[in-house]
């Protein structure tokens, strides 16, 4: 069945360095905290942590609050970044989505210091795993980010 609407969701950006736990990593050396998922074929895909915005919510409201209920954690700053906007099948259904994108700090040092870790998802009552992620392995095409347009300037 096809959503019947635009769905506004709003993503952070987390960034560390890698390169500084792991020389043998790229000239890059930047990493994503991104959540695994998969596609209807079982396929894992990643894209930013977040979630929908709801009505009467700005985005970076919506971003922080995401982030606290998934991860328990604040953020230190979040600055706008960009918005994209894609329409797409997903499980047999149409998605119309606006992502709203922001930078972000995480103000708790212990998502930078694990590899991954679970995050709750309220909405389905369900666990997610994030994981660190090179941005060299999205630019080389190992992996699937989506947005992709985000590793632009990155």
């Amino acid at each position: 069945m096809a959503d019947k609407f635009v769905r506004v969701v709003a993503r952070g950006v987390v960034r560390r360095n890698g390169t500084d736990r792991d020389p043998a990593l790229s000239e890059n050396g930047t990493e994503l905290l991104v959540a695994r998922e998969r596609d209807a074929g079982g396929e894992p895909f990643y894209c930013p942590l977040g979630g929908g915005v709801e009505f009467g919510e700005h985005s970076a409201d919506a971003l922080r609050r995401e982030f606290e209920e998934e991860l328990g954690v604040s953020l230190a700053d979040a600055t706008y970044r960009e918005t994209y906007e894609s329409v797409f099948t997903h499980d047999g259904g149409r998605h119309h989505e606006l992502w709203r994108t922001y930078d972000v700090v995480v103000a708790a040092s212990w998502p930078y210091e694990r590899d991954a870790f679970p995050a709750y998802e309220p909405e389905l009552d369900e666990q997610m795993r994030c994981e660190w992620k090179p941005v060299d392995a999205f630019v080389d095409g190992n992996e699937t980010l989506y947005p992709a347009a985000l590793l632009d300037g990155l």
